[in-house]
């Protein structure tokens, strides 16, 4: 108070300046760099994560729906129903007398006599083959 009255201080009681110091500013702006460079990366990863759950949903939503309308066409159609489409196009039902040839290429490849290995396999698998021929076509 007495300092207002009065005026200025004298300068030899002058209070000492504060000195800039360079040191600590650049100090201040790198760590409000870094800072600044954590909440970017933090926003960038918060940005990618909701990017990929976003995709997730719409994945699943998708497999969902995939999923609804496998069944529906599963269960939608029987075979009195399928007749008529199947005439229209041209589709004639297997008969039991009609035969159906396969390339080589589906068809288990035949065994030959060296692959059997010893006289009794061979013996094991003519008599299997004769018991019960329709095992050389499906096997896999």
């Amino acid at each position: 108070m007495k300092d207002s009255v009065r005026g200025r201080a004298p300068f030899w009681r002058a209070q000492e300046a504060r000195v800039v110091r360079p040191e600590l500013w650049a100090m201040a702006v790198v760590v409000v760099g870094m800072l600044l460079v954590e909440v970017w990366q933090s926003s960038r990863m918060t940005e990618t994560c909701l990017a990929l759950d976003q995709a997730r949903h719409a994945l699943t939503q998708e497999r969902s729906r995939i999923e609804y309308i496998r069944a529906s066409l599963d269960r939608g159609w029987n075979r009195s129903e399928l007749e008529p489409i199947a005439a229209r196009i041209g589709l004639a039902p297997i008969e039991g007398a009609q035969q159906i040839e396969l390339p080589a290429g589906y068809l288990a490849a035949a065994v030959t006599r060296s692959e059997t290995g010893t006289p009794a396999l061979a013996w094991l698998d003519r008599v299997s083959t004769a018991l019960v021929p329709e095992a050389t076509a499906r096997s896999r």
